[in-house]
């Protein structure tokens, strides 16, 4: 017996599975333009990138939604025909049981034909989906790595890059996958129930032409509603990403000046936002949803009129009729079904506009123009009259007038104030820009006109910021000549000073270096980044500050070998160390964007006051051409045996003590907390949060759940109405019934929507922020583990936490909703007829069957999109992280051919899927049909024996089988639930992570100041991703309060460790550091690292103001205090020379900055700290002379002036390799090996004649010529 509704697969789906593996850009001409401002998005656009075999796919898939259409109308058909049965035969049992059984073979041949018709449907929308959005992936991250450095300045930030690449794309897949077959599937049944309509009563069909428009209409006004909020709600999304990324990107530095709190100001403030938002959304929701509803009554109530007048009128038969009118009414509900999916697909057309905005954006200068290409470039440069300035400051002109000739193998060194323009030089010559006015030549050809791939594979360069990617050593080498051997990597890393300490490691080059390179200290990431310049070996190369991160035996060592590699070459460097460039070719003053003046070492220093300045104040000598004086622990002898990169197998313990020693620096196992069942939480504790309005939306989704099994109670009555004689006045009655249920179902969606759209969107905001905030409890050692990568973490925070409020605002409502439907159905179909009831509860194994076999076909949408995509998600992160290396070494093509790679695996997943979710679809489309044909033989034996009347029979079963539609969603949705509930689990698993260090216990009573007294006691200590290295090892130091104290010693010898375990980034194996004479383990952390300044090598700043970056950490700070610090810093000066003042945004990681800029706004937060323990680390490496000497009279001083307030000792610990920061320390402590070799004065350690120190010091009294 035949179903008034069928509703044959779930309304709702989890997060779609979107994978694939072909490699394809797809026509570009078919991708729609979106330069048209506020002009809508075409959904067919979002179809763009589908080929011959995709649409065909397509075509198929809609034949097969169209077969499963046919089925219900079809049904109707036949119920109609069993009516007019009983209308031809009243009083003739025999005949009447003889003529239905007729109908039964029609049935069966009914639930036959849907099988494969369902398996077609599910198995071509599947895989076809799967195929385009891995093209449009593909093409996504093609079209970012494709666009100019300028483009990443400005609206190409990091995390709108990542929101686009999960977010947005996963909307999409949702769309046209999922949702686009769940909408086809309901049209197609739409379409053949209006033709079926017209067949049978052209009176009743012709309503048709009134209901639907009118339904049409609330649906389009519904979906307009959600477009613009859509917009809105992908804003804020973007948003949140950006607090997130950037917040956990550089945790080090939020840790260390104790910017938890502002990170998660500045996150709740988002999550307010989208609150707001929410309402409106919901509010939207609510009366789109119920307007769907009373049209849908309405369009009943006329339709059983109209259809009661053509049988009155003799137009129809009673069973045509009805078979008309449930077919007109089916239609109806069927388009109101697939008016949710107008939202996805207005929510897809609002990300696919961000989405191709991207893909279709036009780059400046784009690695794929096809250009000139110099077989042999022999390396002569010149600029001639450049005007340049950064695309997100046009108003701050960095070139003036720009000239330079630079010949064929010569050596030319670029010398100047931080923020003159040293840098833009370089970044023009590899053309990351070009430049407003002027040329840029390259054996006199305009670098415009060469092949942008084949100049940057002839240039190499070398930054102060070296950029590493997650993988291993060797792959990271590898960079620099993608088809170099073994061999010759090696060789590479020998002449860069790099192999002894990778050859020490366990896995040696096979060793993880960890996302952006963090399981390498600064020296050890520059060396790699020198090695993989030198293994590219091209013509003309570019070095800015490149061995600023060595101490002073490695930058001898890599200077000879980069003085190697620059023979032959055309060099341009850069370096605030006059040492460096002394016997360059031609050294150039730049001044104010313009050449001042240019000339040998020696011309320069007899014509140029501030060269000859600089040069005093660096100790360089007129005749010399001698190095700046540096230090490190060991002469090269010893330096050569030394275990750079920590100890590891240190043949100086016994085997016994060496195991002991490894055993101390274990780290206990990550505790998990024992926690409740996460369905359980998730529920109970939505209705703790808000238990009134929980009540009231669970109220209002049960009375929504009346509508199906009433209006199936109600319909058959009136089929039975259409033989009584008067058919008007009883079918009349019904429609007035018919109209007061779908007023009171509008006013109970109103409810239902808006109540569990707010308590959803609350509790998925206060989940986001309790993991947010949980997250940034844990210790550093948890965030460089692999699997805790940024984009990872990013995604779980801001995407999976989504779930939350799919799983409140639309699982639980329609839970609720269909047991409602469940229970007044059974209820209803029991008084009706009880053994019609049973029948229909006998049958449902079929039910429970066909409804599991659903639920696993929509599994295949349902798979954890952030976890089959982490790979993607990482490499797309990275890439645009590390842009300008990506650039520079031409790695466009390799990231991209590793992004296929990642989408092989799920597109063969994909492909396997498809086929077998069609399968179980076609077969749960077979078992409903066949429940229809068993009940209809039910109802004839029973009529056969005269336990029932044919019109109790049908209202019996058709008030419990309407439900089968809510069954089929319950026995989807609590399985969807469970798996969406298992997309949280890794999300839940880091809420519940108890951190092995705590932040805020004990609690702070008291705000006094430190007075800086610190001590290490035979600290031993190893990293937590490298238990087996020993990095420190029975260190111990005391340094009195106010005392400035330099660690001097190799790279790798744990000087950075030092100020890492003072700062409690991580706690020690072995040992105790004190502070005041207190374990730092009893300190609350928090109060701890506020008394506690750090200036780090790589400054880090946010992608905020400068007021906002200066002032991060301290709140409600002056504006007098921000300007002073930034005096004291030699910033101020250049800051209130911008338009924007400090309102000035800097870019993503401080992009809009130099280098020197940077450091100095880093250096101006420490000082506005005012901290009692100040920790340096390479802190004016990035200086020019003129700006270290100004702020090192800050940082180098004995006390803070306090506000007013009595001024403060300051105790500093300083790692420098330059003289002039090392010989003022009070004490010089020499560092070998974790341990502390030598300490003293300056001219105490002199002194000792055979000591490392002195050794080294009258090593570069001497002299090294460069």
């Amino acid at each position: 017996m035949p179903l008034v509704q069928e509703k044959d697969r779930p309304t709702e789906s989890s997060e779609p599975n979107i994978a694939d593996g072909k490699k394809s850009s797809g026509p570009a001409s078919m991708a729609p333009e979106t330069e048209a401002g506020d002009k809508p998005f075409p959904f067919l656009g979002l179809l763009c990138y589908a080929d011959a075999l995709d649409w065909l796919l397509m075509v198929s898939g809609t034949m097969g939604s169209f077969i499963h259409g046919m089925g219900p109308s079809m049904s109707y058909y036949i119920l109609g025909k069993s009516v007019d049965v009983i209308g031809k035969n009243i009083g003739n049992k025999e005949a009447t049981v003889h003529e239905l059984n007729k109908l039964i073979p029609y049935m069966w041949i009914l639930a036959i034909v849907t099988l494969p018709g369902g398996m077609i449907e599910i198995a071509c929308w599947m895989y076809t989906s799967q195929r385009q959005m891995a093209r449009m992936r593909m093409s996504y991250l093609r079209s970012v790595l494709s666009q100019d450095i300028g483009a990443f300045d400005t609206d190409l930030t990091t995390a709108n890059i990542i929101a686009g690449a999960t977010n947005h794309m996963n909307v999409i897949q949702d769309a046209i996958g999922e949702k686009m077959g769940h909408f086809m599937s309901n049209f197609s049944t739409f379409v053949v129930a209006i033709i079926v309509a017209f067949a049978c009563c052209w009176e009743v069909g012709m309503l048709s032409l009134l209901v639907v428009p009118m339904l049409l209409m609330v649906g389009a006004t519904y979906a307009k509603m959600m477009i613009d909020m859509s917009l809105e709600r992908i804003s804020f999304v973007s948003e949140a990403t950006t607090v997130v990324q950037q917040t956990l990107a550089n945790i080090k530095t939020v840790f260390s000046f104790v910017g938890e709190n502002s990170a998660i100001k500045s996150f709740h403030k988002c999550m307010y936002n989208q609150y707001r938002l929410s309402k409106k959304e919901a509010m939207a929701k609510g009366l789109g949803l119920g307007m769907l509803q009373i049209a849908t009554f309405c369009s009943y109530s006329l339709v059983i009129w109209v259809g009661a007048t053509a049988v009155t009128g003799g137009k129809a038969k009673a069973g045509e009729t009805i078979a008309a009118v449930i077919n007109v009414l089916s239609g109806a509900i069927y388009i109101s079904n697939a008016a949710p999916d107008l939202q996805v697909f207005s929510q897809a057309k609002t990300a696919g506009k961000e989405i191709f905005k991207v893909i279709k954006r036009n780059p400046a200068i784009s690695y794929e123009s096809n250009g000139k290409i110099l077989e042999n470039i022999k390396g002569d440069i010149e600029m001639r009259e450049v005007h340049f300035a950064y695309p997100s400051r046009e108003d701050k002109p960095v070139l003036q007038g720009f000239s330079l000739a630079i010949h064929a193998g010569n050596i030319v060194a670029l010398v100047g104030s931080s923020g003159c323009g040293k840098s833009t030089v370089i970044s023009l010559v590899q053309r990351f820009y070009d430049p407003i006015t002027g040329t840029v030549l390259i054996d006199n050809q305009n670098i415009k006109e060469l092949d942008l791939k084949s100049l940057r594979r002839n240039i190499g360069s070398v930054s102060q910021e070296p950029s590493l990617f997650s993988g291993t050593i060797m792959d990271n080498l590898r960079i620099g000549k993608m088809d170099a051997t073994d061999e010759e990597i090696i060789e590479a890393a020998k002449t860069a000073n790099v192999h002894s300490f990778i050859y020490k490691l366990p896995n040696q080059y096979a060793t993880e270096v960890g996302e952006r390179g963090v399981q390498l200290s600064g020296g050890q990431k520059q060396r790699i980044a020198i090695a993989r310049a030198i293994l590219k070996d091209p013509p003309i190369l570019l070095l800015d500050e490149a061995t600023s991160a060595l101490d002073s035996e490695s930058e001898k060592i890599v200077q000879e070998a980069l003085d190697r590699a620059m023979q032959g070459r055309t060099v341009i460097l850069i370096a605030h160390r006059m040492s460096t460039i002394i016997n360059a070719d031609k050294i150039v003053l730049v001044e104010n964007g313009r050449v001042a003046q240019s000339g040998t070492h020696e011309e320069l220093l007899g014509k140029s006051a501030f060269y000859s300045s600089v040069c005093s104040m660096q100790n360089l000598e007129k005749d010399s051409g001698r190095r700046e004086t540096r230090f490190t622990g060991q002469v090269k002898e010893e330096n050569e045996e030394a275990a750079e990169y920590g100890t590891y197998n240190t043949p100086s313990f016994t085997s016994s003590e060496q195991k002991k020693k490894l055993d101390l620096t274990e780290q206990p196992k990550q505790a998990i907390r024992k926690r409740t069942s996460t369905f359980y939480r998730i529920f109970l504790g939505t209705f703790k949060l808000l238990p009134g309005k929980v009540l009231l939306g669970s109220t209002a989704a049960a009375i929504s759940g009346i509508s199906r099994p009433i209006f199936a109670f109600y319909i058959m009555t009136v089929a039975m109405a259409y033989l009584e004689p008067d058919t008007k006045r009883i079918v009349s009655k019904y429609s007035i019934i018919l109209f007061l249920i779908g007023l009171l179902t509008f006013f109970s969606n109103i409810f239902q929507h808006y109540i569990y759209g707010l308590v959803g969107e609350r509790a998925a905001n206060n989940l986001r922020e309790a993991l947010f905030s949980v997250i940034l409890r844990n210790e550093i050692g948890w965030f460089e583990q692999p699997k805790n990568s940024v984009g990872f973490l990013t995604s779980r925070i801001v995407g999976d936490t989504s779930m939350i409020k799919t799983i409140i605002s639309d699982r639980m409502s329609l839970i609720v909703q269909c047991i409602s439907s469940i229970l007044i159905a059974t209820g209803l179909s029991t008084v009706v007829n009880w053994r019609m009831g049973l029948v229909a509860w006998t049958l449902m194994p079929f039910h429970f069957i066909a409804g599991l076999v659903q639920v696993r076909s929509a599994k295949g949408f349902a798979t954890d999109f952030s976890t089959s995509h982490q790979k993607l998600i990482s490499l797309t992160s990275e890439a645009v992280s590390n842009i300008r290396t990506v650039a520079s070494f031409v790695q466009e093509d390799e990231i991209l051919r590793k992004a296929d790679l990642s989408l092989q695996e799920p597109m063969r997943k994909s492909r396997m899927e498809s086929i077998k979710y069609g399968a179980v679809q076609g077969t749960a489309l077979f078992l409903w049909h066949t429940t229809h044909a068993i009940a209809m033989s039910f109802t004839i034996m029973l009529l056969d024996k005269d336990l029932a009347t044919f019109k109790n029979c049908v209202r019996s079963y058709q008030a419990f089988a309407m439900t089968i539609s809510s069954i089929t969603e319950l026995w989807s949705m609590i399985p969807m639930v469970l798996s969406a509930i298992a997309i949280l689990d890794p999300a839940l698993d880091i809420l519940d992570r108890e951190t092995q260090i705590v932040p805020d216990v004990p609690k702070v009573h008291s705000e006094e100041r430190l007075a800086g007294d610190v001590e290490f006691q035979d600290v031993s200590f190893s990293y937590p991703s490298r238990p087996e290295v020993i990095i420190l090892d029975g260190f111990n130091l005391a340094i009195e309060p106010g005392e400035r104290v330099a660690l001097v010693g190799s790279s790798g010898s744990g000087k950075s460790t030092v100020l890492a375990l003072l700062l409690r980034f991580y706690d020690p194996c072995e040992g105790q550091v004190l502070v005041d004479g207190k374990d730092i383990r009893d300190y609350n952390l928090r109060y701890l690292r506020k008394h506690i300044g750090l200036v780090q090598q790589e400054p880090i700043l946010f992608n905020m103001s400068i007021r906002e970056n200066i002032s991060y950490g301290n709140e409600d700070v002056l504006e007098s205090e921000i300007i002073e610090a930034a005096m004291e810093a030699n910033i101020h000066e250049f800051i209130s020379g911008l338009s924007n003042g400090y309102d000035t945004v800097v870019g993503d990681k401080g992009s809009q900055l130099s280098g020197g800029q940077k450091q100095r706004i880093a250096i101006a937060r420490t000082i506005l700290k005012r901290p009692t323990i100040l920790l340096l680390d390479e802190a004016t490496s990035a200086l020019d002379s003129e700006s270290e000497r100004v702020v090192m009279s800050s940082l180098g001083a004995k006390e803070w002036k306090n506000k007013g307030e009595l001024s403060s000792k300051i105790t500093s610990i300083t790692i420098a390799h330059r003289i002039s920061t090392v010989t003022g320390a009070d004490v010089i402590v020499v560092m070998d090996k974790g341990q502390v070799v030598e300490m003293g004065s300056h001219a105490s350690l002199v002194s000792a004649s055979n000591g490392v120190y002195s050794k080294l010091y009258h090593l570069h009294s001497k002299g090294v010529k460069d």
